[in-house]
């Protein structure tokens, strides 16, 4: 078995385990052990790697895979909804009271805004079990689709790295991949950010080395994230994405917690994400973070300290 069957054994073995969870911890622990291995053969000084923020992502998409976002955003919809309940019943009950000779139309506004409130809270709960289920299922897919979309490519890449990257092993290498952009399932993203990653690997002084870590990161993630905009649309229903972006979603990295709908610390221009559905506002947060943290030694440790990594 080669050193590249090795790898997508592991990868393949992560996705096909069948309980959600433990899924997404063995493609958590893949994602480490791919940065660890990556880092290594393009040389550690240069930062980390795709995988290394990988990981967190990962770790992250567990948290919902897992349900265990389930009641903070319960409170969130059912506060949200019912107050927008409160608003449309109140205004309802007034023009009601208006059109039907009712008064006064203090006891019919208050009226419309109780029961406004109650069919809205109601609703707003009933939605976020709803989508939050779905979305746990969408993002499980989604986490799947990374590691085997990029892990494998990695694998390969790694191989090459391993038994000496000749310019005949490098054609082999980037021959090996789909051409076409990342809409039509192609990946000239994936080859455009492994010829950085191989300048990362050639380079002699550190800065290119760093710059040339920090441009493979950049296109794979875009490339990943125009693959998985059908399933983070998926998993946030349309009429609490900016809440949810705003209120919920969060970045971590190591013990460190970044709030997505707020701007990175220190930034001069602005990096907030209002609608994690629009890629724009995505790349714009992401990029910032894989800059703004490339140093930070959070980024490389170990996501289960708990655990050994399986390998």
């Amino acid at each position: 078995m080669t050193a590249a069957e090795r790898w997508i054994g592991l990868i393949e073995d992560a996705c096909a385990e069948p309980d959600a969870a433990r899924s997404n911890q063995r493609i958590t622990q893949a994602h480490y052990l791919l940065s660890e291995a990556l880092a290594d053969a393009l040389g550690r000084e240069g930062g980390p790697n795709f995988h290394s923020w990988a990981v967190w992502g990962s770790k992250k998409a567990g948290v919902t895979i897992r349900q265990e976002d389930l009641e903070s955003a319960i409170g969130n919809a059912t506060k949200t909804a019912g107050v927008v309940g409160l608003v449309i019943g109140a205004a309802t009950g007034v023009v009601a009271g208006r059109l039907l000779g009712w008064s006064p139309h203090v006891l019919t506004g208050a009226m419309g805004a109780i029961i406004g409130a109650l069919t809205g809270g109601g609703t707003g709960r009933w939605l976020a079990i709803w989508s939050r289920r779905r979305a746990a299922a969408l993002v499980l897919r989604g986490n799947q689709i990374v590691i085997q979309d990029v892990g494998k490519q990695t694998a390969r890449f790694l191989e090459m790295l391993e038994n000496g990257a000749t310019s005949e092993r490098r054609q082999a290498f980037f021959a090996g991949l789909r051409p076409g952009p990342a809409e039509q399932e192609g990946q000239d993203r994936l080859a455009t950010a492994f010829r950085s990653y191989l300048a990362a690997h050639d380079a002699k002084d550190l800065a290119a080395k760093t710059a040339a870590t920090i441009a493979g990161n950049c296109e794979i993630v875009y490339h990943e994230h125009i693959r998985l905009e059908p399933y983070i649309r998926g998993a946030m229903p349309f009429i609490v994405r900016r809440c949810a972006t705003e209120r919920l979603m969060t970045y971590e990295i190591g013990n460190r917690v970044l709030t997505v709908g707020e701007d990175l610390p220190g930034s001069a221009t602005p990096t907030a994400a209002k609608n994690w559905t629009r890629i724009e506002e995505r790349m714009r947060y992401v990029f910032a973070l894989f800059r703004k943290f490339h140093n930070a030694p959070e980024v490389f440790s170990v996501p289960y300290p708990e655990t050994k990594p399986e390998r």
